[in-house]
C-alpha cells in the first residue's frame, strides 16, 4: 500500500538548496526524496537518542537500588557476625 503523499511548501538558503540540488543529482533522485530520507534519518536519530537517555535513566536507578539492597545486605551479613 502506497503513503499518501502531500505538497509542502518550503523556504531554503539559496546555498543550502543548491548542496541539496547536487547531492540529489549525484544521487540520481529527486530533491524531494532526498529531503524524505533525510527527515526519516533525522527522527530515527532523535528516537534513538530518547531511548538511548531512558536507557541511561533505568540503569541509574538500577544501580542505586543495588546499592542499597548491597548496604542491606552487608549489614545484616555483619550483624550476623556478632553472635
Amino acid at each position: 500500500m502506497e503513503a499518501r503523499m502531500e505538497h509542502l511548501n518550503i523556504t531554503f538558503p539559496e546555498d543550502l538548496r543548491r548542496q541539496l540540488d547536487l547531492e540529489a543529482k549525484r544521487e540520481h533522485t529527486k530533491r524531494s526524496t532526498l529531503l524524505q530520507k533525510a527527515v526519516r534519518v533525522y527522527l530515527d536519530i532523535k528516537k534513538r537518542k530518547k531511548i538511548v537517555a531512558l536507557m541511561r535513566e533505568g540503569y541509574a536507578d538500577m544501580a542505586k537500588s543495588d546499592r542499597e539492597t548491597n548496604k542491606e545486605w552487608e549489614s545484616a551479613l555483619l550483624d550476623g557476625m556478632d553472635d
